[in-house]
């Protein structure tokens, strides 16, 4: 498996956070072979709009990598199932419904990028620790906010969402592993815990 340092790295990607310098030296030490086959996605915008406003081009781009991939190691392949997890999900185990919901998703994830980039901005951070610390809570933050956003703008796409989410952060947590996880901080080990992050959501997109 991965260290917990590299898919945190990608998880932080895909939350619209900012590439830190530690997490680029984490990303140079992948092979020169899986660096290649992961560059089209590395390229892509990271941001949840342009996952759904792009949504045929990017599954596009995970085909190519992934096609790419199987001419790796074995140790590169599981790495590349590892950080390509959002995108797979979306693009294969989500393909079908999200079909129908995707001209939906496609205008209210703009906006959701709006909202969700002002609520979830991190509080300037007076040491390094603290830094950290907020880059973690605004991993939950981004999650939450997004699924708050995406259903109340298409209210079909609702429980496609969440289940999409859960299933992200049981992905993740499943290829954590146990000693790595006990190692991570509550804000950490939130966005792994699926049963959590469904409560959640639910909370916050009851209808009231």
């Amino acid at each position: 498996m991965l260290s917990y340092d590299n898919k945190f790295l990608f998880l932080l990607i895909l939350s619209n956070l900012w590439l830190s310098a530690t997490a680029q030296q984490a990303a140079s030490s992948m092979s020169a072979g899986l660096q290649r086959c992961l560059e089209p996605m590395t390229r892509l915008e990271k941001t949840v709009s342009f996952m759904y406003r792009h949504y045929e081009s990017v599954c596009e781009k995970l085909e190519w990598a992934a096609n790419c991939a199987q001419s790796c190691q074995a140790e590169d392949r599981g790495a590349f199932f590892q950080y390509t997890t959002f995108y797979r999900i979306h693009c294969v185990d989500f393909e079908e419904e999200l079909e129908e919901l995707l001209p939906c998703l496609k205008e209210a994830a703009f906006k959701a990028d709006v909202v969700c980039r002002e609520r979830c901005v991190p509080k300037e951070p007076m040491d390094k620790l603290s830094a950290k610390t907020e880059r973690q809570k605004n991993v939950e933050c981004s999650t939450l906010c997004y699924v708050q956003e995406l259903s109340a703008g298409c209210p079909n796409a609702k429980e496609t969402i969440i289940r999409l989410n859960v299933r992200i952060a049981d992905e993740m947590r499943r290829l954590t592993r146990d000693s790595d996880f006990e190692k991570l901080s509550v804000y950490c080990q939130r966005v792994h815990d699926g049963d959590y992050l469904r409560k959640r959501m639910h909370e916050l997109t009851k209808t009231k």
